[in-house]
């Protein structure tokens, strides 16, 4: 009986194992896995951090040379690169997922260097984040995962004469091309008259937009805008395909409330029994002394 019921659990355990291997995604001939895929970036983006110091390299051979090694340690080809950066620009999800990770090892590794990590401005206690949805997005050169829009109506909390700042942090992963990350930020206001703020980041950081609002002390409506990765220009002139991996993380992103307050009241007009008259009273003509 004893054995019986072994011979059964292995059986089991047997069938399992084949539902889940079978059920599990495969990858195509000659493409990297995903640990495979964050690896390499690691080391990319290593190289460009180096390229970007100009102690040593400073022309586009060198990043190019130090690209080639990142490849020969890996043992690649440039073609078997391609061929899974190809594949993994179709997979956006995936991509997205060993970004993510990459960017926590990223981050980990400034950090056990003595480095800081990138952080957010601290929050006073009338600041408030009121972003919606989620706090971290991958963008790629591909249409449509270039361009990530938001749309937010502000609440009750909202007052005349309230700020917003939108915040966030960059991280670009880019085999060549210029870099160039777009942030738009359109507010419109109660009367609706519209205030559009916009910034460019085209390095790793951290990127600002604040709205001033102290001044006029509208009632902010609506805020809304989009981030975007803007294509290279030289695309067409140079030998880049859709296979060249660039890509720009934007994580930690708030929308930062901050609670302003009105201005002090002017000052009371001076009562009659405080009022001075700025004007000297007229002096009063002494009469001559009489001619003896």
């Amino acid at each position: 009986m004893k054995r019986l019921f072994h011979t059964l659990t292995i059986c089991t355990l047997t069938v399992l194992l084949s539902v889940m291997t079978s059920c599990a995604p495969s990858l195509p001939d000659g493409v990297l896995s995903s640990k495979e895929m964050e690896d390499v970036l690691f080391d990319f983006h290593l190289a460009q951090a180096l390229y970007e110091t100009r102690e040593f390299y400073s022309t586009e051979s060198d990043i190019m040379a130090l690209r080639a090694n990142v490849l020969k340690k890996h043992g690649l080809t440039q073609q078997e690169w391609d061929y899974s950066i190809s594949y993994y620009c179709q997979h956006a999800d995936e991509l997205h997922r060993i970004y993510i990770n990459l960017a926590d090892r990223v981050e980990r590794n400034v950090i056990a260097l003595g480095g800081k990590s990138e952080g957010m401005q601290g929050e006073e206690a009338d600041t408030a984040n009121v972003w919606k949805g989620g706090s971290d997005i991958l963008l790629m050169q591909q249409p449509p995962y270039n361009v990530w829009s938001y749309d937010i109506t502000p609440d009750s909390t909202f007052q005349d004469g309230d700020n917003i700042s939108l915040q966030c942090d960059t991280k670009f992963i880019f085999q060549d091309g210029f870099k160039s990350l777009s942030i738009i930020m359109v507010v419109t206001f109660s009367n609706d008259s519209i205030s559009t703020m916009t910034t460019t980041l085209n390095h790793d950081g951290h990127g600002i937009i604040t709205l001033n609002n102290e001044k006029d002390r509208l009632h902010i409506k609506n805020i809304k805008g989009f981030f975007m990765l803007s294509k290279n220009l030289d695309a067409v002139t140079t030998n880049q395909t859709s296979t060249t991996l660039r890509l720009v993380s934007v994580r930690n992103i708030k929308l930062l409330h901050l609670h302003t307050n009105p201005p002090p009241p002017p000052a009371p007009e001076p009562t009659d029994s405080t009022k001075t008259d700025s004007v000297p009273p007229p002096q009063q003509e002494i009469p001559p002394s009489p001619q003896n």
